[in-house]
């Protein structure tokens, strides 16, 4: 197994390809079974094929034209993002997102850009200011230094 891929992501893996895997190959790829990931692939809009081999059963996932992905609101009005939608727009707690109405009530979600003011603060404080004396001190250190490389 690939040490940079999580068990749901190789077991994705094989579910997707054109000979699907079987529950014991995802076992032997994975370290354990994964039915998780079948429901998840189902739930995202793939079509999970059941095709029995002897004792065995060979699923294969066959992906939708468009990927789908179902979201439930809540009593208060609330919808939460699947997590496939939240990483490919880089939502994360606190975005802001822009809905749009279009004809035939399809609703459009798009992340909303950032105003330059919402980043004020983002560094924190700084150290220390230097004084206005400070300052010139400095100045005139630099000055004197750039006049001594030059005269060398």
């Amino acid at each position: 197994m690939d040490e940079h891929l999580s068990k749901a992501k190789v077991a994705e893996r094989l579910l997707t390809r054109p000979a699907g895997a079987t529950m014991r190959e995802i076992i032997a790829a994975t370290g354990g079974p994964q039915y998780n990931e079948i429901k998840r692939l189902a739930g995202r809009g793939y079509t999970i094929r059941k095709l029995k081999e002897g004792n065995e059963t060979r699923y294969t996932a066959i992906p939708p034209a468009e990927p789908e992905y179902e979201a439930t609101v809540t009593s208060k009005g609330q919808l939460t993002l699947p997590k496939e939608i939240r990483e490919r727009l880089g939502v994360r707690a606190g975005s802001k997102m822009r809905l749009t109405i279009e004809e035939g009530n399809r609703v459009v979600m798009t992340p909303r850009p950032r105003h330059l003011a919402e980043l004020a603060g983002i560094l924190g404080k700084p150290p220390r200011s230097l004084t206005v004396e400070e300052m010139d001190e400095a100045i005139a250190r630099a000055i004197v230094e750039k006049y001594q490389r030059a005269i060398r």
